[in-house]
């Protein structure tokens, strides 16, 4: 029995990334890439993470102002 190839296969990671894209571009009715999409996610991860690092270094310095 031949197996598909990892990323052929339905719950692979490209293959849902396929699956996003195309639900949006259904959506916003405008051809969206799936190289596009991997791209946002990477800046809306990396200015989630920033955001968490500043959230706790000014309740580090909020903390420390009160006592």
């Amino acid at each position: 029995m031949k197996q598909a190839p990892p990323a052929a296969r339905p719950g692979s990671e490209l293959a849902m990334m396929a699956a996003l894209a195309r639900a949006i571009s259904r959506a916003t009715r405008t051809n969206v890439d799936v190289e596009t999409l991997k791209v946002l996610v990477i800046f809306a991860g990396a200015g989630l993470l920033l955001s968490l690092v500043a959230a706790m270094i000014y309740q580090q310095a909020a903390n420390a102002a009160l006592w």
